[in-house]
Formats: C-alpha cells, structure tokens, sequence
C-alpha cells in the first residue's frame, strides 16, 4: 500500500519541507502516482526508513551521516560510525560532568564572598595557568597570538579574567595590573593547556587570601588592594611575590558594575 505525503507527514510529526530533504538527501525515494493525481507517494518501508533516521538523528547523527548509515551495505561503515558517534559523546559527557563540578563550585565561592570580604586567611593558592594580554590598559598581543587568545576565551567558564599586580609598585602606591585570562591546573590538562613563551604557570603556593569588592570602569589595584597592603605592614608579613586575583562575580554594569575578586598573596 502507497501513502500520500500528507498522511506520512502527519504520521510521523514531519513536515512536508522535511520529507523533501530526506528525499534530496537520497534517505527517501519517493514515487507519483498519476492515477492519484501525481501526489509523492510513499511506502511502508520509506516509512521504517524515516523511523530509523529519526532514531540516527536523535543519536546526534547528522543528515548525511544518516544517509550513508540507511544505504551502506557494509556493516564495518556502521559501526566505525557508531564508534566514532560513540566517542564525540563520551567527550560531551565528560565536558558537561566538569562544567556541572565548576558551577556548583563558582556556585559555593559566590555564597561565601559576604563572610570573606575583605577578611584575611592563609590558605594556599591552587595551581594555575595565566595568559597575559592587556598591561595597564594596553594590548600587549602581537597578531600571530590572536587565534590561542581566542581559544582560551572560548574556553570559559574554566578560563577566568586573571589579574596581577606588581608588589613592589603597590607600596608604592603606583598602580600596574597585569591582565590575563587564566585557568586552574585542574582544568587545564583537560583542554591541553600547557606552559609556553605565551602562558606563564603558578604553581601551587602560601598564600594570604582574601575577598575585594570594586567597582566603576576605573577602579584601581592601589584601591582595591589597599586594605590587603595595610594588613600586611601592620602584622609584619613577608611577602614572596605578586598578588594574583581572579574575577568570580560582575554584576550591575549599566550602573555601578561590581566586580568580586579573589586574591592571592604569596607569603612566607
């Protein structure tokens, strides 16, 4: 028995555009019959053929990947190509499963920022990677490093906007932030992140931590990190290098535009 479009169409929730597509596609092959007034007609096979390319489309199979899975006759095209299918989804799962660890992280450090403001601990600053492109409000990438800029931006939220701030220039009340984007070793062996004359590492190191809040496009690390400068001189700690801060909340940019840092300050 042959079937009209229409009635495929509504059968299987498929419009009549996309039985046109399997057609041009070669997954469908339908037939006219001039005797019932030339309309596309369609079998129960073509049937259980767009059965199974809904089943490979819901597999994440693309159209022409469909296509050659219906009209090969070789069973090792198949299963590379459910191989292959196989592994571009374990990927996915496995990117997702470390995007839902981030946020319920991001989600706990953003919980915590009330009872962290501007409160000082020692605590030790993870592992990380930092690419630097911005010095004191100027461009300091050439051309050639545009493309692994663009890499790293597209890998946020596990790349994060990275400040530094020379130390020494900070005593004295000179301002010289250091912008990067940076990522936690933890995720950084994840997207293949490694050291290289554009990404500097930081391993893990003592640390005075705190929490800063700033706000306006013209906040300054000689005012946000005044209070982290006073406490050190005041309590005679030793400072062994530059505070480095990650950005982990913004808010309000029409206005005021908040900005959260945590800060790391390695010490003795």
């Amino acid at each position: 028995m042959k079937y009209r479009i229409g009635v495929v169409s509504e059968l299987l929730g498929l419009s009549p555009e996309g039985l046109r597509l399997y057609e041009r596609t070669g997954i469908l092959s339908a037939r006219r019959d001039p005797s019932s007034g030339n309309y596309r007609m369609y079998s129960h096979l073509d049937i259980t053929a767009l059965i199974m390319a809904r089943m490979y489309h819901n597999c994440g199979f693309t159209m022409q990947e469909t296509e050659r899975l219906i009209n090969t006759d070789s069973m090792d095209t198949v299963l590379r190509e459910y191989a292959e299918k196989r592994d571009l989804l374990q990927a996915e799962i496995d990117y997702k499963q470390r995007l839902l660890q981030l946020l319920a992280r991001t989600a706990e450090l953003i919980e915590s920022i009330p009872g962290r403001l501007d409160r000082y601990a020692v605590g030790l600053r993870p592992g990380m990677y930092r690419f630097e492109y911005v010095h004191q409000d100027q461009l300091i990438l050439h051309r050639s490093q545009y493309q692994k800029f663009r890499f790293w931006v597209q890998t946020t939220p596990f790349t994060f906007p990275a400040q530094r701030c020379l130390w020494e220039d900070l005593c004295d009340e000179r301002d010289s932030s250091i912008s990067a984007m940076g990522i936690l070793e933890e995720d950084a062996s994840f997207f293949g992140i490694r050291e290289d004359e554009d990404v500097t590492y930081y391993p893990p190191v003592k640390c005075l931590t705190t929490v800063v809040e700033l706000s306006g496009e013209e906040a300054g690390a000689t005012a946000y990190l005044a209070g982290l400068r006073q406490y050190v001189w005041e309590n005679g700690i030793s400072v062994t290098g530059d505070p480095i801060a990650r950005t982990i909340l913004s808010m309000n940019k029409k206005k005021k535009y908040t900005r959260y840092r945590q800060v790391w300050l390695p010490i003795e």
